[in-house]
């Protein structure tokens, strides 16, 4: 393959999932320092990569899911169509579909903008596939490599073999001073995550109200800076925490429990830049602060595929799951492995 003079980096999924491609996207600008190189990305992730140094250019849609009513809907997809003809302008050299498996939905749309040399992992049954990637390669099993080296693995047709570094993002400089000038002086802040999108995933109000209290007891001189997912619990595109925020407060009445309710990734990643240490289930915030390089308690299921493929990536931290494998998900995982596991932490 030629020296490409334009690169594609397709990644249309989780906040956590485009986070953990900034190591390849690092790789790639080093490897190729003349070379342009774009990420497309969707409306609600794209935030991830604002202020990137190893981007010339990020091309964002909307995914119809995200848009609403009717309305909304087209002019998605008016504004999706704009930006296939933007990119069949552009004319990528190289396009990489960057999950750790196949992804089909990228494959679609790298066809549609006319890409050439699409690097991407097969699918398990290659025959039944709709379509192909022209450069194929053989996935890695996915519970036995981090997300992180799945993706930095498609980096090998272009004669990119070089172990990923640290997950990367770069807050606002001014969102974050002007965070900062709102909250109060502490010697140590702990970021505290009370959000999960599945329900497997979440550890419940009354534990994190227990935690909390415990935090606040043990650990006078630290301040809590407080996340959730704004909104409301029925909201059918956006479920929030709003509620259960609102009555963790409520029940722990401390000065040194600060609020944070953020609106958007910009504020989020700025936010979690002001903190020293994270506490939250595995999720896309979680991997913010890894790549903010904060320390990591982190909540995970008790299964394979996510305690070996989406752990904290190059930090210190934290992995505690249930003692049960037959009862795997995080509501059980008790208190006192949380305590253990932050008091570790903080020691280290």
């Amino acid at each position: 393959m030629k020296q490409p003079k334009r690169i594609l980096i397709i990644r249309r999924d989780n906040i956590g999932d485009l986070v953990c491609t900034t190591p390849a996207i690092a790789a790639l600008r080093a490897h190729y320092p003349d070379a342009e190189i774009a990420a497309l990305v969707n409306s609600y992730n794209a935030e991830v990569l604002r202020n990137n140094p190893n981007l010339d250019h990020i091309f964002v849609y909307q995914k119809l899911k995200h848009a609403g009513g009717v309305a909304n809907r087209l002019a998605a997809i008016v504004e999706r169509l704009r930006l296939i003809v933007r990119l069949r302008c552009w004319r990528p050299d190289v396009t990489i579909l960057a999950k750790a498996g196949y992804e089909r939905h990228g494959l679609n749309f790298a066809r549609q903008i006319g890409a050439k040399n699409i690097i991407g992992y097969l699918p398990e049954n290659p025959a039944q596939a709709k379509g192909l990637p022209d450069v194929r390669l053989t996935p890695p099993v996915f519970a036995s490599v981090h997300e992180v080296e799945a993706v930095n693995g498609l980096l090998k047709s272009l004669d990119i073999e070089v172990s990923p570094g640290p997950l990367e993002v770069f807050p606002e400089s001014k969102v974050v001073a002007a965070l900062k000038s709102r909250l109060p002086v502490a010697k140590r802040r702990i970021a505290l995550h009370i959000s999960a999108r599945e329900a497997e995933r979440r550890w419940g109000n009354d534990n994190f109200i227990a935690l909390t209290q415990h935090l606040l007891h043990t650990q006078p001189d630290t301040q809590i800076l407080l996340f959730w997912s704004p909104g409301m619990a029925n909201d059918p595109h956006h479920p929030g925490d709003d509620e259960a925020a609102s009555a963790l407060i409520k029940a722990v009445c401390s000065e040194r429990l600060i609020p944070m309710p953020t609106q958007d990734l910009t504020e989020l990643i700025a936010a979690l830049s002001l903190c020293d240490v994270f506490i939250g289930t595995d999720g896309g915030a979680m991997h913010l602060a890894v790549a903010l390089r904060k320390k990591v308690l982190s909540l995970f299921e008790d299964k394979p595929d996510k305690l070996n493929h989406w752990y904290p990536w190059q930090v210190s931290h934290e992995l505690i799951h249930s003692l049960d494998p037959a009862k795997p998900n995080v509501d059980q995982i008790a208190q006192h492995q949380v305590e253990a596991a932050l008091d570790r932490l903080l020691r280290d």
